[in-house]
Formats: C-alpha cells, sequence, structure tokens
C-alpha cells in the first residue's frame, strides 16, 4: 500500500471518526442543556498520536482510530469520555499546580469526575466496567466529605500510596490522557506547548483557567436557578460549589485589612531626577534636591487574628495558616515598622493572646507556639473581647478580625463594630452558615504550603 492509498485511508478514518464524535456530543447536549456551552467549547483535533483522547482545556485532541474501535465495541463509552474530559475541565483539574504529585493528581481527578458521572444516572454514558467502580467509591466517601479531587488528592497524600496502589486504584476510571496538563521533564516545555502531532499548539493556560473560571461560575448559577437538574446533580453542584464559592487568593484578601499610611522610604514617583543632577553637575557633590523620605502605601497596621484551638481543628493546620499569614506580611509591602496584631487561641473560651509589635515579635512568637483548647468552639468570647479593647482604645485603626475555624461554633447574635472574616479549609456542604454580616473564605489545604510567588 502507497502513501497516496495509505493518506485516503486517513483521511476516511478522520472523517468517520469525526462524525462519531459529533454524535456523542449531540446526545450529551440532549441529556444535558445545561452543559452546552461547556461541551462545545471543546473543538475536536484528530491526532492518532495520543492515547484516546487528550485535553488541554483548548481543544479535545483524539485519535480516530480509538474514536472507531470504541464507538464499534460500546457507543456509550464514547459519550462518557467527552463528559469525563469536559468535566476535567469545568472541575479545572487541567490548570494544576506543576510542583503537585502528578499520580495522586491524575488519578484523584479521574475518580472525582467518574463519581460525578455515576451519580448523574444518564443511560447515555452507562457502560461496561463502572460497577467495578464501586468499591473505591465507597471506601472514599466513608474517608472523604465530598468526592472533589482536591479532597480525594489530600487523602492519598495522608496515606502516602505507592505507584501500584494508584495504578490499581485508577485503572477503572481513567478515560483520557492528562499529557497535556504537565510540563515535559525532559525539555521542561511550558503547558500546554506538547508536541500533538504535525501541530504545537501554544496555549496560554493562565488564560484558559480565567476562562473556564467563568463558564464554571456561570454553570454553577444556571444549576442553581434549575431545582430539578440540581437535585438531579447533586455531586455535580457540590464540586462546582468547592471551586466557585468564596475562593479568593489568601494575600489579596489581606489586603482587606491593610490601611493607607506614610512609610519612611523613598518615593522614586515623586523623585525628580532631572534637578537632582542639575546640582550635582554645578555644585558639585551637594545635590540640589534631596529625594522625598515618605510614600504612602497600603499596609497591615491594627487587626486580630483568632484560632480556633477546638478538639475538631488540627494543630498542623494552624501551624500551617500562621506561617502561610507570616509569609504573605513578611514581604516589603506589608508590614508598616511598628504594627498591633493580636493572636488569639481560644475554643469554647479564650485560651491564650500575644500582642505582636514587628516582624521579629511574629518570627518569635510562631517559633515558641504551643496550641491550648481542645474543648468545644464559641466564638463570641473573641468578639467581645476585641470590642472592648476597641472601647479602651487599644487600637489606633482596628481593620478588623480574621477567624481561622471549622466553621462549627456559636457565632455572635448580632454583627460587631468591626470588619470581620471567618477563614474555612475546604468546602464542607454539612458547615453551618455564616453570618451575613462577615465575609468568607474557603482555603484548600495545599494553598497554605504552596510557595509564594
Amino acid at each position: 500500500m502507497d502513501a497516496e492509498q495509505m493518506a485516503q485511508i486517513k483521511k476516511k478514518m478522520d472523517q468517520v471518526a469525526g462524525e462519531i464524535l459529533r454524535t456523542a456530543r449531540s446526545r450529551l447536549l440532549l441529556s444535558l442543556p445545561f452543559l452546552g456551552t461547556a461541551i462545545g467549547r471543546l473543538g475536536f483535533f484528530n491526532d492518532d498520536l495520543v492515547f484516546a483522547l487528550a485535553t488541554n482545556g483548548q481543544r479535545l485532541y483524539v485519535s480516530s482510530h480509538w474514536a472507531i474501535e470504541t464507538y464499534r465495541k460500546e457507543p456509550q463509552a464514547v459519550s462518557r469520555a467527552l463528559l469525563h474530559s469536559v468535566l476535567h475541565c469545568i472541575f479545572q483539574h487541567p490548570f494544576v499546580a506543576a510542583n503537585r504529585n502528578q499520580q495522586a493528581w491524575n488519578v484523584a481527578s479521574d475518580i472525582a469526575v467518574e463519581a460525578t458521572i455515576n451519580a448523574m444516572g444518564l443511560e447515555e454514558v452507562d457502560c461496561n466496567g463502572v460497577q467495578y467502580q464501586t468499591f473505591v467509591l465507597q471506601m472514599l466517601k466513608s474517608k472523604c466529605k465530598t468526592l472533589t479531587a482536591e479532597a480525594i488528592y489530600r487523602y492519598f497524600l495522608d496515606q502516602n500510596y505507592g505507584e501500584e496502589e494508584y495504578q490499581r486504584m485508577g485503572e477503572h476510571f481513567c478515560r483520557d490522557s492528562h499529557v497535556l496538563w504537565w510540563p515535559e521533564e525532559e525539555n521542561e516545555t511550558p503547558k500546554g506547548e506538547q508536541q500533538i502531532g504535525d501541530e504545537t499548539p501554544m496555549v496560554d493556560m493562565e488564560a484558559l483557567k480565567k476562562e473556564w473560571e467563568e463558564l464554571t461560575k456561570m454553570l454553577d448559577v444556571d444549576l442553581e436557578t434549575l431545582s430539578k437538574e440540581k437535585q438531579k446533580n447533586d455531586v455535580l453542584t457540590q464540586n462546582l460549589k468547592s471551586l466557585t464559592r468564596d475562593r479568593y487568593d489568601y494575600r489579596e484578601f489581606l489586603r482587606k485589612f491593610a490601611i493607607r499610611g506614610e512609610d519612611l522610604r523613598i518615593n522614586d514617583d515623586e523623585f525628580d531626577y532631572i534637578y537632582y543632577t542639575y546640582g550635582l553637575r554645578h555644585y558639585g557633590n551637594m545635590p540640589l534636591v534631596e529625594p522625598l523620605e515618605y510614600k504612602e502605601i497600603q499596609k497591615i497596621s491594627d487587626f486580630v487574628i483568632a484560632i480556633d484551638t477546638s478538639g475538631s481543628v488540627q494543630g498542623p493546620l494552624v501551624q500551617r495558616f500562621l506561617d502561610k499569614t507570616y509569609s504573605i506580611l513578611h514581604m516589603e509591602e506589608s508590614f508598616f515598622k511598628k504594627i498591633n496584631l493580636r493572636i488569639l487561641l481560644c475554643d469554647d473560651q479564650i485560651q491564650d493572646v500575644a500582642t505582636i509589635y514587628s516582624q521579629e515579635d511574629f518570627e518569635r512568637y510562631l517559633k515558641g507556639l504551643q496550641l491550648k483548647g481542645f474543648g468545644g468552639t464559641d466564638f463570641r468570647p473573641v468578639f467581645e473581647q476585641v470590642e472592648t479593647w476597641i472601647e479602651e482604645k487599644e487600637f489606633a485603626n482596628l481593620k478588623g478580625l480574621i477567624y481561622f475555624t471549622d466553621g462549627y461554633g456559636r457565632y455572635p447574635d448580632k454583627s460587631p463594630s468591626f470588619d470581620a472574616a471567618f477563614v474555612y479549609l475546604g468546602y464542607d456542604p454539612d458547615r453551618p452558615p455564616t453570618p451575613s454580616w462577615a465575609m468568607k473564605l474557603i482555603l484548600e489545604e495545599e494553598q497554605l504550603t504552596e510557595d509564594l510567588k
């Protein structure tokens, strides 16, 4: 068979595969109309060098041979694989920090997606092998509050699984390749720039991530307004909530507690070099104008951090939260030379109060930190204490209170005279509602340990 005949066969296979994929996509759209934008977002690109199919968030790279053979054996498997890849993008699994454990994240992501598809109960994607997922899913449900990739990933790391365990758990959940999620180690090619067949797609992964974040938010709102669909797709709803509700960059969040003030430093923006150099040129070493010494900037000055040390909050997480907070505040533009920070340890009553006036004070506090409490949880004593400090003029300009907790405690009955924020670790569907007067932030455990950039 010559090259021309091979090309003709390849062209025909691509046409047949394209028709199969369009048919599978149409069936998904009929069954899941609320996913229409997401399903339609990924265009197809035929490429037999990929395993089955792969996505980088921009398009789906599909093996024509895989599409034809899979459809011949089990048509539903093609639709399920397409939905599997789309859900990866909706849940933002491809846009992952490069320092994560690749094997753990790949398996956790596949399990989270397959659990979501199973919960949908669609005949169009019901295929062989799903029954073998039951044991793993039941085990994980007993260990994780939600079957999100993040929760499963944390559980895997805690168990310190090896390669064989990941392979055994993941073999019945994998339906696509994740090769485009990770940089190639050999040549350190940035994510999204791996060679696929004859094309090297140059992809702005950050822009794609933002695009999918917006699409995910829209989908979450759509499900909120479609009560029947929300009930039918409860696992999907939980995954979306874990992504879209109250998640912010912690560094940006802390800036809400910054105030404007003057700090002793050169203000380069207002320094006029023309007059300065003129003086040096005409008067020797005497500049005509000295640089301004003060610059108005955003900095943390007066605020309070309360730490829930009840029995339900783990000590290592408290340490990591404080380390993370210090790391952010330690950055050049965060601290005034003198601050007024109070750190309280509390369960159902205040167990310890530390006063921090400088970076050095904060460093000493972290090195000698000893947790106290481990009883029940009551947030009211902290709020009452802060109100007392305000009345006693302990703070010149209190910006607010940050309370690190699991959220299971008694909140004040009325709003305080200062801003307050509750920081929770991970999405928890059973967590009591946060008072309407308070800000809230959900942090994932890996956010407490990732390097600041």
